[in-house]
């Protein structure tokens, strides 16, 4: 018989198990099955994910090295996805006695091949597999038909026993018994199942909401009055204006002042309209001046007498004429502390309500003009004399 063509297996491990990758490569090599492993096919300059992704369409299956170490892989991981969504068999062959934990949603429906005894024919099992998958030989040939149609059938076939995690470490051969075909469905990834509990339940809370809606919108209408027979209506009788009694006004509520917060000035700070108002509401050490500066004032007002209209002028004047012409926080509380002071001392009898200054005399231009003028006549007029 003439030679088949090659048959590839992509094999996924961890980078631990990379020797036994090699050595299961070697015994495959003899049944005409060879192996991608990565990083060693991967092509230079090629990128690493595209790499695994064609070396993963190319191959027949997917041969996984399982393990502790390749089942906490995320690099094993996305191998195994990739090969699902290829539709591509994986077949896991297991190399420690160990339940799969991470990558057990894509081992749930594989038929396991253990590594722990008689790898001998365990190869030959995935070696007829690999070419079953690939179309290159019949389900009924043996494995002595399958190592003819490779072209090794005059080479020694390498025992299987000597392949394990440390190539130093060598088994005795186990008896070679009867190849075992076994069928190796096409992995599909599993769909994910509709959760119709929670979707009845979100379809009944919509139509709950929109029914909930309709009642609230038909209690809120208008109901129509029924028409009324002017039969029925009863003729009311009309009293004179003599016995209508005035309704009674309305008693107004009497408006309470919101109190103001203890820690702010003396004023509201949501009426404020002038910078300063701002300044003082927005530091707290202002806010509590201008409280104490209140509260002096209310006792100076007290203690002033028939003197309260003039305090309470130059307390205007001080605030239009020294507090607010003020530019900084600085300038502010000197003034309002100097202020405090001289109403204490107003409020305590020590000192009377000072006299208001008096008002500077109004000059302008014109009235220096005419000054001028009356002078020019003056010592234009001759000097007589008027004594006698």
């Amino acid at each position: 018989m003439g030679q088949v063509p090659a048959t590839q297996l992509f094999i996924s491990h961890h980078s631990s198990k990379l020797p036994v990758a090699l050595e299961l490569e070697k015994s495959l090599a003899k049944y005409g099955v060879t192996c991608w492993l990565a990083p060693r096919d991967v092509e230079p300059s090629e990128a690493f994910d595209m790499a695994i992704k064609r070396a993963i369409d190319e191959s027949c299956a997917t041969l996984l090295l399982f393990c502790s170490q390749s089942d906490k892989s995320p690099h094993v991981k996305r191998e195994l996805i990739l090969a699902d969504s290829s539709r591509k068999a994986i077949i896991p062959m297991r190399l420690e006695e160990l339940a799969p934990d991470e990558l057990a949603y894509h081992l749930a429906s594989s038929q396991w091949i253990d590594w722990l005894e008689q790898r001998e024919s365990t190869i030959e099992r995935v070696a007829a597999k690999a070419h079953q998958l690939a179309g290159t030989v019949q389900k009924t040939m043996t494995i002595d038909d399958l190592i003819e149609h490779s072209g090794n059938g005059e080479a020694e076939i390498a025992p299987a026993a000597a392949i394990a995690e440390n190539p130093a470490e060598s088994e005795a051969s186990d008896p070679e018994p009867e190849p075992v075909y076994e069928e190796y469905e096409d992995l599909e990834p599993e769909k994910p199942k509709a959760n119709w509990a929670l979707i009845v339940a979100i379809a009944a809370l919509v139509v709950a909401s929109v029914a909930a809606f309709l009642i609230w919108t038909t209690m809120g209408a208008e109901k129509p009055t029924a028409p009324v027979d002017p039969i029925e209506l009863v003729t009311e009788p009309v009293e004179e204006e003599g016995d209508v009694e005035p309704e009674p006004e309305p008693t107004p509520t009497p408006v309470v002042p919101k109190p103001l917060p203890l820690d702010g000035p003396s004023f509201d700070c949501s009426k404020a309209s002038q910078r300063i108002e701002y300044l003082i509401c927005d530091t707290p050490e202002l806010s509590k001046l201008d409280r104490t500066l209140s509260e002096v004032y209310k006792r100076a007002m007290t203690a002033a007498g028939p003197n309260k209209d003039r305090l309470q002028r130059q307390q205007r004047a001080w605030r239009t004429s020294t507090r607010d012409i003020c530019t900084d926080t600085a300038c502010v509380a000197t003034a309002v502390r100097e202020r405090i002071a001289l109403l204490r001392a107003i409020a305590a009898g020590n000192l009377d309500v000072p006299r208001d200054r008096p008002r500077p005399e109004f000059r302008s231009e014109f009235s220096d003009a005419i000054n001028n003028v009356d002078q020019a006549i003056d010592g234009n007029r001759p000097q007589t004399d008027i004594e006698e």
